[in-house]
């Protein structure tokens, strides 16, 4: 495991709540901006995982994001509204008409 840099943390985690608590984040791809060896140790994904959970924050685990929020003291549902946002624009509308019976 790296070596982690404390104070770069602390000041990652500072960084971060201000952030989400004043909108300026405005998807999970501004957390690869960050500290990022910190951030895997914060909430111990790997490299690969963090990056794509990132890009697809659909992926993301509540418990990730519970960590999250707990690690840089923000309430879950500001975080939660960032990752809804971005997720609902990569998942797309899924057509089920083929299951559902035919209109008479």
């Amino acid at each position: 495991m790296a070596k982690i840099n404390s104070e770069r943390l602390q000041s990652t985690i500072t960084s971060l709540k201000a952030r989400f608590e004043t909108d300026t984040i405005s998807s999970m791809n501004d957390l690869t901006d960050m500290y990022v060896t910190g951030m895997l140790a914060v909430l111990g994904i790997g490299y690969d995982g963090f990056v794509n959970k990132c890009t697809a924050p659909e992926k993301f685990l509540i418990e990730d994001l519970i960590k999250l929020s707990q690690v840089i003291d923000v309430n879950i549902n500001v975080i939660l509204k960032v990752v809804l946002k971005q997720a609902t624009k990569n998942v797309k509308p899924r057509d089920i008409s083929h299951l559902l019976p035919k209109p008479k």
